[in-house]
């Protein structure tokens, strides 16, 4: 046994902790989700007695698991490095997809398997590179002139509100045509609730733990509640977008573009405020990286299944007409595709009008 401990890295049980807590937290959001999109499976198949999904008890039972899943991986930034905890919400696509074939009964597909095995040795090499990295312990002066005060730090802060307005002001042109439109907006927009709360739950740390008040009798002290506040109004913000680019785009394509794009802007902000890779070494560089990679593959891997599932349920759904009615899952779907369509086909009307009016304005100027 003594002989391979020396080839493996030592380990902090602070940083375990963080890991830890964040694969649970990522398997109870994805619970959530899964038991919202049975709450909304159950209520289409009502149909004109459908309720506001919000009037639901099982959707808010989703919603209260949801807030708590969120809470822990607020919590599992103080623990660890953001670098690691992000990476590792990849463990949620593992655990929907254990929930939808036991639970909501689809079929487990090869592909399915093979999105496991890879999302599987993506974290592990995340955790086995990066994860022995110890936590910083920092208050709120150190993190005003050392952190976010730094010439990177600002310039980095630029160029990300720089680039969200670019995104911005194009996603109406863009967004319906270009998933990554949608959902580079919210990853960029909820990069900043990650930075923030590895900084909010330091503090938090700090006071708790050994007694060093961050939150009163300071002239600093209003900086924690400001950060509290942006990390909750970016949150809300990301969660809009992202639920636009669900509404335009197939989830099957939304679900990888998002994990990429929101790994890859987290890993860059907390590695340029935070510093996070600083003294790594090319060996430990590589195989975070790669784990990333991996990750994504499978991310990607298991919603190319899904959406392969979903293809044949709404083709045979369509050359079935005297299909059961109890074939709810056959029945959502095209009725979402319809609806859709209807949305999308008001929503360009509601532009040419809008256009049409325009030109009359500038027709009487």
């Amino acid at each position: 046994m003594s002989s391979y401990s020396q080839y493996l890295p030592e380990y902090d049980s602070i940083t375990w902790l963080g890991i830890g807590l964040a694969i649970f937290s990522n398997a109870l959001i994805s619970t959530s989700l899964n038991i919202q999109k049975y709450a909304h499976n159950k209520n289409e198949a009502l149909g004109e007695n459908r309720l506001p999904y919000y009037k639901l008890p099982v959707w808010c039972l989703g919603m209260v698991i949801n807030a708590v899943g969120e809470l822990g991986n607020l919590i599992a930034y103080g623990y660890a490095e953001a670098t690691v905890i992000t990476p590792i919400g990849a463990v949620g696509v593992i655990f929907s997809v254990i929930i939808a074939t036991f639970i909501l009964k689809e079929p487990f597909k090869r592909l399915h398997g093979y999105g496991i095995l890879a999302i599987v040795i993506g974290v592990v090499l995340i955790v086995y590179s990066k994860g022995t990295e110890k936590v910083i312990d920092l208050d709120v002066e150190t993190f005003l002139k050392s952190y976010l005060g730094t010439s990177q730090s600002m310039v980095y802060c630029v160029v990300v509100l720089l680039m969200t307005c670019g995104v911005y002001s194009v996603r109406l042109e863009r967004g319906k045509d270009y998933v990554i439109v949608f959902a580079g907006l919210c990853s960029l927009i909820a990069s900043w609730t990650v930075l923030g709360c590895k900084a909010f739950m330091a503090w938090v740390r700090l006071s708790v733990e050994k007694g060093v008040n961050q939150f009163c009798c300071s002239s600093l002290a209003i900086v924690p509640f400001l950060t509290l506040v942006t990390i909750i109004v970016c949150a809300v913000v990301s969660l809009h977008f992202l639920q636009q680019a669900m509404r335009y785009h197939d989830n099957n394509k939304v679900i990888p573009v998002y994990y990429a794009t929101f790994t890859l802007a987290c890993i860059i902000g907390a590695s340029i405020v935070y510093r996070e890779f600083e003294g790594a070494s090319m060996k430990t560089i590589l195989l975070f990286f790669l784990g990333c990679v991996m990750a994504a593959i499978g991310v990607w891997t298991i919603s190319k299944g899904r959406q392969e599932h979903e293809e044949q349920v709404r083709e045979s759904f369509r050359l079935s007409p005297g299909r059961p009615p109890s074939s709810m899952e056959g029945e959502r779907m095209v009725a979402m595709d319809e609806l859709q369509l209807q949305v999308d086909k008001g929503e360009d009307e509601e532009e040419a009008r809008r256009q049409e009016a325009r030109r009359r304005e500038l027709e009487e100027l």
